[in-house]
């Protein structure tokens, strides 16, 4: 990685948490979304833009305006995908294995109400999620990971992205009221979810679509868990998502993909 693409990350970063500082305010004295939609999300989730907003910033200034519409029509790139499978599975990937913990904390005996899923507000999700998720992987993946391969591998990037994506999480985690303990096993989960997400983003051939669209189902699929995401608990579903995360890595190895040119 040459010095100006070097510096380039660390300005993006820099601006990323610069510009979600005001949302982490509003997060602290406005507390929940809850007056526009029936889930516990704090008004500081509304920084989930400020990456997007970070990368077009810099294209523009770097490139021109010409190469900031370039970049922000890789925001429907589904052509890329090499197979249509590989959108079915990130469509379904989150809704999976949250099913399989919600089975397995049956079996454990936890406490879980009645499932009730509301599909009237499924339409409204998918919506808002995926404005949202476009806002955040247009510059973690598009933006951030792009500059990145060229010195390290997937998984590698997927460790390092995720930990700063993780951090950048913690002060909203804290503004939705859930404990310490609650917090700790859900940056786990944090963690994992990235690897997941690059593992898509290669072998979708750096479509950030396909990274968008599995963004989108996870949120989706938390607040559908029963009810609006009331009784998931990372503690069941790190092992979850832990196992699959194993998986992808032993099969496909630190490249997470088989592919012999992923990045095209």
């Amino acid at each position: 990685m040459d010095r100006s693409r070097a510096r380039s990350l660390l300005v993006f970063f820099a601006l990323v948490f610069a510009l979600s500082v005001p949302f982490w305010v509003a997060g602290h004295f406005a507390g929940y979304l809850s007056d526009l939609i029936p889930i516990a999300l704090p008004a500081s989730s509304l920084m989930a833009f400020t990456p997007a907003a970070a990368a077009l910033y810099l294209i523009w200034r770097q490139d021109g305006a010409g190469a900031a519409r370039e970049f922000l029509r890789r925001s429907f790139d589904f052509r890329r995908i090499p197979h249509p499978g590989w959108i079915a599975a990130a469509a379904l990937f989150m809704p999976a294995t949250l099913f399989l913990t919600w089975l397995a904390m049956n079996v454990g005996g936890a406490p879980l109400p009645e499932p009730h899923l509301p599909l009237v507000v499924l339409p409204v999700f998918l919506v808002m999620f995926f404005a949202a998720a476009l806002g955040e992987e247009l510059g973690w993946q598009g933006f951030a990971f792009d500059r990145m391969r060229e010195r390290w591998n997937a998984l590698t990037i997927a460790l390092i992205v995720g930990a700063i994506w993780t951090i950048w999480h913690l002060i909203p985690y804290f503004q939705t009221g859930h404990g310490a303990a609650w917090i700790a096993w859900h940056c786990g989960v944090t963690m994992l979810l990235r690897v997941v997400t690059v593992w898509f983003y290669v072998n979708g051939r750096r479509s950030v679509f396909i990274a968008a669209l599995f963004h989108t189902m996870s949120n989706v699929a938390f607040f559908l868990f029963p009810n609006y995401g009331s009784h998931y608990d990372p503690a069941w579903f790190i092992w979850i998502i832990g196992a699959a995360v194993a998986a992808i890595v032993v099969f496909y190895g630190p490249s997470l993909t088989r592919t012999r040119h992923p990045a095209a």
